[in-house]
């Protein structure tokens, strides 16, 4: 944000980056509509979690550093511990109310009143205190994990679903919500840390859920690849042809972004640099970024 970034910016960035990779990668035959498509959907997620960031920072409602997103979250758990169950179960009613089906997965399905219900007061409580227990964990990523890939696994045996992930973080985020924003706890900045944890907690447990289903379907066979990991595969094997030469194809990403926005270049330090493409000064940064591109396709 500092640099003059805006939302407005990442739709020319990404159609920069998908030209590039597809000027670089056709030749040998690698630029298919799949790859485009992974590409194109990578990038979208990429998107998504920093232009709500960027919109953040822009306003100085936060400091866009880690130890702040687990701060926010870690102090407005401690409004939640108050009183576990009963947000527990305002979060299980919630997913029961936007999934019915999902009460299909739980022994206490059959349960009359199930809103003031002992078993799914225990429920929900347990549960919320696994959820305190990962948040305590944030200041250990190392060690949190582990713990993480275990519980996602540990779901695959009760039917749980990758499908489940998305309505399980909506009703986590409606819940906080309509538990902390009476006093003012919940705020822009307290989201936006809630939705990147969520997003972290969701993206560990759901490989581990996704690899445990297959061996619980079909022990001792490979089932069909999933198309998440298909298009994480395809994205990862052609950036691999990319980083043979990085600072070439940098080059042609940024001269790219300055062709369709030559606004763009004045955000820049070499804005004033003569025969811009050929300068050292821009390759020096479109290297740094394509390295930083290569660090995200890893991840």
């Amino acid at each position: 944000a500092k640099y003059g970034v805006q939302p407005e910016h990442f739709p020319i960035v990404g159609e920069a980056l998908l030209w590039t990779l597809e000027q670089g990668l056709s030749p040998a035959g690698v630029w298919t509509a799949e790859v485009k498509d992974a590409w194109t959907k990578t990038f979208s997620t990429i998107q998504s979690v920093m232009e709500p960031a960027l919109e953040l920072a822009s306003k100085n409602d936060i400091e866009d550093n880690e130890a702040h997103f687990k701060q926010l979250v870690q102090e407005s758990w401690k409004l939640v511990e108050k009183d576990m169950n009963a947000h527990g179960v305002t979060f299980f009613m919630r997913i029961f109310t936007t999934a019915p089906d999902a009460l299909q997965l739980f022994s206490f399905k059959n349960v009359a009143d199930l809103e003031t219900s002992p078993e799914l007061a225990a429920h929900a409580g347990a549960v919320m205190r696994t959820v305190g227990s990962a948040v305590a964990g944030l200041s250990d990523m190392q060690d949190l994990v582990p713990v993480l890939k275990s519980l996602g696994g540990a779901h695959a045996k009760y039917g749980v679903k990758p499908a489940h992930f998305p309505i399980v973080g909506e009703a986590l985020l409606w819940t906080l919500e309509k538990g902390l924003g009476a006093s003012g706890a919940w705020n822009p900045a307290v989201k936006a840390a809630w939705v990147k944890t969520w997003g972290m907690v969701a993206s560990v447990m759901e490989s581990s859920l996704v690899h445990e289903t297959k061996n619980i379907l079909h022990p001792g066979f490979e089932k069909p690849e999933d198309p998440k990991e298909r298009a994480q595969r395809l994205v990862q094997h052609s950036w691999a042809l990319v980083e043979k030469d990085l600072d070439a194809h940098g080059i042609k990403f940024f001269m790219r972004i300055f062709t369709i926005a030559p606004g763009a270049l004045q955000l820049f330090s070499f804005k004033d640099v003569k025969d811009l493409e050929k300068s050292p000064e821009l390759a020096a940064h479109a290297g740094a970024v394509m390295r930083t591109v290569g660090q995200a396709v890893a991840g």
